[in-house]
């Protein structure tokens, strides 16, 4: 069988898009079905179309935060609230005093991030002590695919959670954290 340089740079192409296809299954990264138009008379391939929640920045939550929020700037790498404007940035977790995600709450923001955090939780996007807040947090949420790390010692060490999500009271820890992490 001879293979024409057309045909060869069509199945090339239909390998990378079957390939990449494969790759965005594998990551759970599909959503509802679209069909690609046919290439030269080539079969049509399925395409998954790729679509992602919108971001929540910190001026989304500022428009319904309670007065005396609190905001907590954090950097990949470092430890510590750092100053930065509460306007910029995407929000990687709200942290309450009260259970059910109400009370006196802090905000915690990269004001460097445009998508989000990482799926993986082995790497370091941040933490900080919790400072006003130590001792007095009861529920948790995370955004932007961002999970959080409560820790009961001010340098992220003692009793802690796991990776949290999202919690309407936290258990064992409530009320006793000091210091998180965020990944």
């Amino acid at each position: 069988m001879t293979i024409t340089t057309r045909n060869r740079t069509r199945r090339a192409r239909l390998a990378a898009v079957v390939g990449g296809l494969a790759a965005i299954a594998a990551l759970g990264l599909t959503g509802p079905a679209a069909t690609a138009a046919p290439d030269d008379g080539a079969t049509p391939v399925q395409v998954q179309k790729v679509t992602s929640e919108k971001p929540v920045t910190v001026q989304d939550v500022a428009a319904t935060a309670a007065s005396g929020t609190l905001y907590c700037a954090v950097l990949d790498g470092t430890f510590g609230c750092k100053p930065y404007a509460y306007g910029k940035g995407l929000v990687v977790a709200r942290l309450w005093d009260g259970a059910g995600y109400t009370g006196r709450q802090v905000v915690i923001f990269n004001p460097k991030y445009k998508v989000g955090c990482t799926a993986k939780t082995t790497d370091n996007e941040g933490g900080s002590v919790l400072g006003a807040m130590s001792n007095k947090v009861t529920s948790v949420k995370t955004y932007n695919h961002c999970d959080v790390k409560l820790f009961d010692g001010a340098s992220k060490n003692g009793a802690h959670t796991g990776w949290v999500d999202r919690s309407s009271k936290l258990g064992s820890l409530n009320n006793r954290a000091s210091s998180f992490a965020i990944s």
